[in-house]
């Protein structure tokens, strides 16, 4: 395994400077070979996409000229090894083997690295944990080793506000075969810190933004827009790969189908976009922001699928991407949160926990039971347009919460079953009235089958999986 490493960290080294300024013939011979090379039929299949994606001149093949053009060789070398050789192959492989024992081991995780943040953002998912917590370093230390031994290199850094953390340079740099996804909401990304991410070319910077200036300071203060413009310049400056993170609410579908404002992102330099939509959780939760049934339709329509199929941006819809993950993700699935308490939570969004990195170890954590009886019920439904055991499927979650009865990490009880169910039940209904139908004539008709590259179902003892 070492020596192949090496070996195509060699190759990938010389070959990498030359993609963007190879013909379409010589880019398929090194897919060709790329595949022949490859260690598993997961990363098989991930060059055959690439590959399709060259033969029909599809904008992603641009996207990763542009990424090859505006990320520095640092940077670049690292994208190699963390994303292509130790995620994708070696990773690949590891996981592979947990999953034979019966571990079922994701592709990626998130920490939360602290509560403190020095904005105070509308409908914050984060906002109602305790405040002024930070997950200790030698917890992230080991969490971040675990995750390797398990075959993960892929981790993405929130907060509060993950740029507060002046301790963590060194927790990047340690851990250098890990490549990091931070979501900030851009105030502190100056010229110093642009730097200092360039210097480590581990990690994509992703933004939060809500639309244009207006939209943006809306929700997250004024003069935040015009510091998210000046660190995505500091960044692309030194040739760190930018990304964007947009909640959508019901208040900004306007400008998140407008093309103008994907247009300037990618003058800005970003190469990643993710459309969250608002989940009634976190300070002043409420059903009230989130997108009504009929502008959640017209995502589907307008969003990121057309976006990724116009533009050289590739931008992924939580919701309305399910088809290709064949459902939802959480409970370890695909991924899970720990939190800055360093509990582990089945989603980001669902604040519910029966574990701690404090006190077990990932292996023990995602083989819960807990977490095995949410993946027995996915994907939780035939539509895999309305994937979420939130706001799809809140009975899901209901039963799930009755089983095992996790505590509440975020306060005293979790609104999601208690005070907005009545709300989530209506919700999820109308939803199904519009998404039924789109699912019917725009997929089943046509006999979708889900990601081919996603990873394989664990098969679980069914004595390990219902509800103590």
């Amino acid at each position: 395994m070492a020596i192949k490493e090496f070996a195509a960290k060699q190759v990938a080294k010389q070959v990498l400077p030359l993609v963007g300024k190879m013909s379409d013939k010589d880019s398929g011979k090194l897919l060709l070979l790329a595949k022949k090379l490859a260690p598993n039929g997961f990363t098989r299949s991930f060059i055959e996409a690439i590959d399709g994606y060259r033969q029909e001149q599809h904008p992603i093949v641009e996207l990763i000229r542009r990424a090859i053009r505006q990320t520095s060789p640092q940077v670049r070398e690292r994208i190699v090894n963390s994303i292509l050789i130790k995620q994708h192959w070696a990773g690949g492989l590891i996981r592979d083997e947990w999953r034979k024992q019966g571990i079922a081991v994701p592709g990626c995780f998130l920490i939360s690295l602290t509560t403190r943040c020095n904005l105070r953002c509308k409908g914050c998912f984060a906002a109602n944990y305790a405040k002024g917590v930070d997950l200790p370093l030698d917890v992230i230390d080991r969490v971040l080793t675990e995750g390797e031994e398990l075959g993960i290199f892929w981790v993405n850094i929130l907060g509060g506000e993950p740029f507060i953390r002046d301790d963590m340079w060194d927790i990047y740099e340690r851990h250098s075969d890990v490549f990091f996804q931070i979501y900030t909401n851009g105030t502190l990304i100056d010229k110093e810190a642009a730097r200092r991410l360039a210097r480590l070319g581990n990690a994509l910077v992703t933004f939060s933004i809500e639309g244009f200036e207006e939209e943006t300071d809306a929700r997250r203060g004024r003069g935040t827009f015009q510091k998210i413009m000046q660190g995505m310049d500091n960044l692309r400056e030194v040739g760190v790969p930018i990304g964007f993170s947009a909640t959508v609410t019901r208040h900004n579908i306007d400008v998140l189908t407008n093309d103008k404002f994907y247009d300037m992102l990618i003058d800005k330099g970003c190469l990643l976009g993710w459309h969250f939509f608002y989940m009634p959780v976190g300070r002043n939760a409420s059903t009230e922001l989130m997108p009504t049934p009929e502008q959640r339709k017209l995502m589907q329509h307008l969003g990121a699928k057309r976006i990724r199929n116009q533009k050289p941006l590739f931008v992924i819809d939580f919701l309305n991407d399910g088809p290709y993950m064949n459902g939802c993700i959480a409970g370890a699935r695909h991924y899970f949160h720990i939190n800055a308490h360093g509990d582990v939570e089945p989603c980001v969004f669902v604040h519910l926990a029966v574990d701690n990195v404090k006190q077990k170890s990932l292996k023990e954590i995602i083989s819960s039971p807990f977490f095995k009886a949410i993946r027995a019920r996915q994907p939780f439904d035939n539509n895999r347009l309305r994937p979420c055991m939130i706001i799809d499927h809140p009975h899901v979650l209901r039963e799930v919460y009755n089983g095992f009865h996790p505590r509440s990490t975020d306060g005293p009880t979790c609104g999601l079953v208690t005070t907005l169910a009545d709300d989530l039940d209506r919700y999820s209904q109308d939803v199904a009235k519009l998404m039924n139908p789109v699912w019917e004539e725009e997929y089943a008709r046509w006999h979708f089958v889900p990601d081919k590259f996603a990873p394989g179902k664990v098969n679980e003892p069914e004595s390990m999986v219902k509800p103590i």
